[in-house]
Parts: C-alpha cells; structure tokens; sequence
C-alpha cells in the first residue's frame, strides 16, 4: 500500500474509507480526520470526524457498490429506466405490459444483489437484514440524488421504504368520462338491487298476512272442534249414567 500523503486527496480517501471492512471504519476516520486537520483543512476535519459509522446494512450497500459493482450499476439503470416508465404511465403514454417488464428488471437487480450479500455475509445475512438491505437498494437506486453514492459505495445511511417506488405497479390514471361510466353503472347496479329489494319485501309482507289468514281459519276449526268433543264429552257422561240405573 503507498504511503497516505500529507494533504489528503479528500474524494478520493473518502471513496477508500467506505470501502474498507466495517470493523476498520472508525480508526480510519479518525486518522483522516487527523492527517486532514494537520493539513490545516479543519473544516474538512470536522466533516470527517463527524462522519457515523456505516449500520451492517449501509457497509453492506457500499460493499456490494465494491465488489459487484457491475450487478450495483444494473440495479441503478432499471431503477432509472423504471422512474422514466412511472412518470410516462401517470400521463397515460406507456402499455401496462412495459410497467410490467420494467418494474421485473428492477425486482431482478435487486434480487441479484441480495444473492450477492449472501455470499458476502454468509452468516450475517440474516432474513431482517436482507430485507433492510432490498429497502436501502431500492430507495436509494429510485431517487436521482442518491443513485450515484449508491453506485461509488458511499451511502451513509439506511433507506425505508419508498411510497412510490420500484414494486408498485403504476396504472394509468383513469379519464374523467371513465369515472363517470363507472359511477352510472353503479348507479345502475343500486337502483335494480333495490328494486329486487321492495319486490322481496312485497311478497313477504303477502305470505305473512296469507299465514295470518290461514292461522285464523286454523283456530275457527280449533275452537268447532273443541266445542263438538266437548259436546260429545257430555253425552258420554249422560249415557254412561244410564246405563248405570238400568243395571
């Protein structure tokens, strides 16, 4: 390794600071900072000092920018070719199949990638990490003013999730005449339903007066019928007392 010049070419270490194993992050810092601020370039010192230690997940990000960088510059053309097809797909001026193929090529990358970062971590790879990892690619690839510290390895911090970003599928924006089409239709929809409704209502209200009708006849015929056993209920008494005397 050549000897650190005095002066520090700044971009240049800065690019050589983030590419090393994470472990060997801090002292390095630190003596940048030093050589810089002995270079009487204080403020470039205290930038420095102040840089954080990059999180597993952003080193990750940075290595993979190193040693796949390739696959890294793959990832950073889909994202761009997709934010291009988004912003052609909200003005209705793309077919949903090229939606489709270039948020795959984008989804591909990404995968590539973490293939990779398995390779890297081995046992650090852990399932979380991965997926904090898919954030930090995708949200720093999809935004303009990040993809190039993607791309030289220098990120310094982790990305969440973007609202609009790589996965979601962009559809095109539906006219106004469209919307209305929808809501007569609906409308429509409404107004047989609710007819179907009031018949419904209509027949139930003819069955329960028929079942009051019915229920009516049911207790007369109940009542004759009680009256005439009753009735025979007193002959049977009478003859039975007859017969009684005769004897």
């Amino acid at each position: 390794m050549p000897p650190l010049a005095p002066v520090p070419d700044l971009e240049r270490e800065l690019d050589d600071l983030y590419a090393l194993p994470l472990e060997e992050f801090t002292k390095a810092r630190n003596d940048l900072a030093s050589r810089l601020r002995k270079a009487h370039q204080a403020d470039a010192a205290a930038e420095v000092r102040g840089l954080r230690k990059p999180s597993l997940v952003v080193w990750a990000a940075n290595h993979l920018a190193h040693v796949r960088p390739d696959q890294t510059a793959e990832l950073v053309a889909a994202a761009e070719h997709l934010r291009d097809v988004q912003q052609r797909a909200l003005a209705g001026d793309v077919q949903p199949t090229e939606v489709n193929e270039a948020t795959s090529r984008e989804r591909d990358a990404v995968r590539a990638l973490l293939a990779a970062a398995r390779d890297e971590l081995s046992a650090r790879a852990t399932t979380a990490l991965l997926d904090r990892l898919a954030q930090t690619l995708r949200g720093a690839s999809i935004d303009e003013g990040l993809a190039h510290l993607l791309s030289a390895g220098r990120l310094t911090d982790e990305l969440g999730a973007v609202g609009f970003g790589p996965l979601e599928a962009v559809q095109k924006r539906p006219r106004r005449d469209e919307l209305r089409r929808a809501a007569r239709e609906r409308v429509g929809e409404l107004r047989t339903a609710a007819a179907q409704l009031a018949d419904d209502a209509r027949e139930a209200e003819h069955a329960a007066a028929e079942a009051e009708r019915e229920a009516g006849t049911l207790r007369v015929a109940a009542e004759e019928a009680a009256a005439r056993a009753k009735l025979a209920a007193t002959e049977l008494e009478a003859a039975e007392a007859d017969l009684r005397t005769r004897r």
